[in-house]
């Protein structure tokens, strides 16, 4: 997370309403800010232009171009910005007109956004308190309920203490009622936000686990309750968010603290029981 992004995270929860709005929009619409006049971003977010300098000024900035520096910076090294707004674009006036190239190519963006934002040393905190762990509690509600099992499942094998919620009747906060600064937590949600999943990752963090999250937006509410935080876009012409980014981030953390461990062993006697059992063709 940029230095403007964890002032704006930091500041949120106080910030009067106008305010508020204004940094929501910036947290989720950076390269808006980097590239769009004051008055088309304050329009943006149904706020006066004075707003956006006020937003600034809170922020300890001495005027709005300095604060909008910031983001364009960031856009200035990482080529972020014009990647998206190319693609974008591409997106609206594709000649083939098939609707499955516009699913490709918003998957294609989500990755590409994933991998921009992705913060390695998070990784690498990940795997070392997964290792460090008795047990690493992965949660998530409705559809990211599928996909924290799909974690799970895929990880077993290889990593021992993973586990989500199985029961179907328990709350959340019951599943992790024993949850210690000896465990870990990663929860994922993304807009619209679970409230159990966002409850069950502040007292994950009030129990002093180590706690990090999977969603979609620096202004998701599991932000303020994480150690660290793994974003991944959801954006699609699907009527439905995409699990793409999410999907990808499951498969790096699996694979990252794989590598980081003594798991071969592991895996070798899972697939011995498998093959011994003739569960599998």
């Amino acid at each position: 997370m940029s230095k403007v992004d964890e002032q704006l995270t930091r500041a949120l929860p106080d910030l009067p309403r106008k305010l508020g709005l204004a940094a929501r929009y910036a947290l989720d619409n950076p390269d808006r800010i980097a590239f769009d006049s004051m008055r088309t971003v304050a329009t943006a977010c149904d706020v006066a232009s004075p707003t956006m300098l006020r937003l600034a000024r809170a922020l300890d900035y001495d005027s709005y171009d300095a604060f909008r520096s910031e983001f364009q910076q960031r856009f200035v090294n990482q080529g972020f910005g014009n990647r998206a707004d190319a693609l974008r674009a591409n997106i609206g006036t594709d000649t083939n007109g098939h609707f499955s190239n516009h699913i490709a190519e918003a998957a294609t963006l989500n990755i590409a956004q994933t991998m921009e934002r992705l913060d390695f040393a998070a990784v690498e905190a990940f795997t070392a308190s997964v290792r460090n762990s008795k047990r690493t509690f992965i949660l998530g509600s409705g559809s990211m309920h599928w996909m924290a099992a799909l974690m799970e499942s895929t990880g077993q094998m290889a990593i021992p203490g993973l586990r989500t919620d199985h029961s179907g009747s328990a709350t959340m906060i019951e599943t992790i009622a024993s949850i210690t600064e000896q465990d870990t937590a990663l929860v994922l949600a993304f807009a619209p936000y679970a409230r159990e999943t966002v409850v069950a990752a502040a007292y994950a963090s009030e129990q002093n686990a180590q706690v990090f999250a999977l969603t979609d937006k620096p202004s998701s509410p599991l932000v303020e309750h994480a150690d660290h935080v793994f974003f991944a876009p959801t954006e699609s012409p699907h009527y439905y968010p995409s699990v793409v980014s999410t999907v990808v981030m499951i498969e790096i953390l699996l694979s990252a603290t794989v590598a980081a461990s003594d798991a071969l062993e592991r895996i070798r006697q899972t697939e011995l029981i498998r093959n011994k059992s003739g569960a599998y063709f």
